[in-house]
């Protein structure tokens, strides 16, 4: 057990990083997923601070909805939401693209997510979840700051006589983005090897993406071979959430009840190191 505390604890703090087991969806039918699980929660109340549907802020909104729709991780601040993927010109704007606002006069301050047609879908202050016009002349259009694109487009092969290769077959635990010198790659190598942290389909580890805490959840529940009923009491993880059983499993342990707050685990936030360290005191402790 000291062993895996010790490998997990090493990956975990000093890379904040998480590798999901998932698929990654194209570029269009990503954006469609995204925008149909903002649209489930249009007129959900403004909370500042919010990162459930009992009530969002502007950038707690798209993490929770990118999070549920693709399973992919976003910066938790508008301001931070602005640095992350590419940055996209205003006419080259595509449904699933991150949109920006300066409303305080001392940069970016609100964050939406661009649907088509000039449209963006946003948590408003003054309407919760709504969709208004980029162009609105009388408060967002004068306001925009700029785009980026955070939904990677999936290139498709040219020509069928011309393939790309096909990427080499990495044993378990190694991976084409994890060279050895790498500060981290025996930690790394170590978790992928115990199935406790896994790379994705196309063989990369993806070191700098961030960990959410239900990422964090399922690592200590995979190490420690925890098993939970799929029905949580969090008030924002409802059983049909993707990682419910795991979040159940280390509930019923006990093991984020120093970290959770209101009753709201907030699967999609990003955890921080120090929440990190409490959680994996009180599991290996």
């Amino acid at each position: 057990m000291r062993k895996f505390l010790m490998t997990a604890a090493s990956a975990v703090l000093a890379l904040s990083v998480f590798s999901a087991d998932v698929e990654t969806a194209d570029a269009q039918s990503a954006a469609d997923q995204v925008i149909t699980e903002g649209k489930k929660h249009l007129g959900t109340p403004y909370r500042y601070g919010g990162t459930s549907p009992s009530g969002f802020d502007c950038s707690g909104y798209l993490v929770y909805i990118f999070d549920r729709a693709i399973d992919q991780s976003l910066p938790r601040t508008a301001a931070a939401q602005a640095s992350a993927g590419d940055s996209v010109s205003k006419s080259n704007l595509k449904p699933g693209d991150l949109v920006f606002f300066n409303t305080s006069g001392r940069g970016v301050s609100h964050s939406g997510m661009y649907i088509g047609g000039g449209d963006m879908i946003h948590s408003a202050s003054s309407r919760g979840v709504s969709i208004a016009s980029i162009n609105d002349p009388y408060y967002w259009g004068s306001r925009y700051v700029g785009a980026q694109r955070v939904i990677t487009e999936q290139e498709e092969v040219a020509s069928e006589t011309s393939p790309e290769p096909e990427p080499e077959p990495l044993e378990p635990g190694y991976y084409h983005d994890v060279r050895e010198s790498h500060f981290a790659f025996n930690e790394i190598r170590n978790l992928g090897q115990s199935d406790i942290i896994n790379g994705y389909p196309d063989g990369t580890y993806r070191p700098n993406q961030e960990i959410t805490r239900g990422q964090a959840a399922a690592l200590v529940a995979r190490t420690l071979g925890l098993e939970g009923d799929g029905n949580p009491s969090y008030k924002d993880v409802s059983s049909s959430h993707h990682q419910a059983e795991v979040i159940s499993a280390v509930e019923e342990a006990g093991l984020f009840d120093n970290i959770v707050t209101d009753q709201q685990f907030r699967a999609s936030q990003s955890i921080t190191r120090g929440e990190i360290a409490a959680v994996f005191y009180s599991a290996f402790s």
